[in-house]
């Protein structure tokens, strides 16, 4: 594989860059200045000033910005993923160190037998730690158990008379430090870090649904973005934004404007950049409004000013 494959193969999450740099579109006519907070074989996720992230097409930048992501700064950032931790801080208390991979709709099924607590046929004692501390809590959570620990566990399935029994588990896929993967239920998670995770949620089952391994797959990666951004910048409160250059505008002789856009309540979808025309920053934003029914205006730049 060359290293041009080997880099734009494998997602890459950057977890300390010094500085932000300046991001050229392919026309040249638009730019950004924005922290590299990862990118896979499509998109890059960015980071800017007012900690508002965003998503841009790889083939929609300039050949320098290509470049530079198979530049051994990107390699480097690269070879640090492997080691980086993410602490979490459950709606409980609980503090869960583990990288956040993904989404996961997971089977639990429990049972008990021969004095032992099985989960998928594994034996809970011989699970990790943080594990037989969750699954009470799955437990007692989905059956409305008084109590959330081992023993309420195996006093709820002495009553079950050795039947198993099964729960859905809709969740975070995180890596622990043992390598292993784990399902983290949603309602685990805190208020703040919930309102991350659930849109993307709702698109990863629906591309589910629909058969559709590339967008869920893109989901996956935009989770991990968002969450390897959150863990080092408390300040993002949103979904990461979808870039819209429209390159027909961007050749056109008008002054453009940088529109943020949020999905009201009540409408699909993320966030938004949207490029738009206009000859003040009021009739660039009524412009996007139009284009994008349903959504609330957010800041808004001047990103060029052309002329007739």
């Amino acid at each position: 594989m060359s290293k041009l494959l080997l880099v734009i193969a494998v997602v890459v999450a950057l977890p300390n860059l010094a500085s932000a740099r300046i991001w050229t579109d392919s026309t040249g006519r638009y730019t950004i200045d924005a922290d590299l907070i990862a990118f896979n074989g499509q998109m890059v996720v960015l980071k800017r000033a007012d900690h508002q992230l965003g998503e841009v097409p790889i083939d929609k930048l300039s050949k320098a910005d290509r470049k530079y992501l198979v530049s051994k700064e990107a390699n480097d950032a690269m070879a640090q993923v492997a080691s980086a931790k993410q602490t979490w801080t459950m709606r409980s208390g609980l503090k869960v160190v583990g990288r956040v991979v993904g989404y996961a709709r997971k089977e639990l099924i429990l049972q008990r037998r021969g004095g032992q607590i099985y989960v998928n046929d594994r034996l809970f004692d011989g699970l990790p730690r943080i594990y037989q501390i969750m699954i009470p809590k799955i437990v007692a959570h989905s059956a409305h158990l008084a109590r959330d620990d081992k023993q309420g566990l195996d006093d709820w399935l002495v009553g079950q008379q050795g039947q198993p029994r099964s729960f859905t588990v809709d969740g975070a896929l995180l890596q622990f430090e043992d390598g292993n993967e784990y399902v983290v239920p949603f309602f685990f998670f805190s208020e703040g870090d919930l309102a991350l995770l659930k849109p993307g949620w709702d698109q990863w089952v629906a591309a589910k649904t629909k058969q559709q391994q590339d967008q869920q797959q893109q989901q996956s990666f935009l989770l991990q973005s968002l969450m390897a951004a959150r863990q080092r910048d408390q300040q993002i409160r949103s979904q990461i934004a979808e870039m819209q250059l429209n390159q027909q505008i961007l050749m056109g002789n008008t002054s453009l404007w940088e529109v943020t856009l949020y999905p009201g309540r009540g409408t699909g979808g993320r966030p938004q950049w949207v490029v738009m025309p206009g000859i003040n920053s009021g009739v660039a934003t009524r412009n996007a409004l139009a284009r994008y029914p349903g959504y609330i205006p957010g800041p808004v730049r001047k990103v060029a000013g052309y002329r007739y």
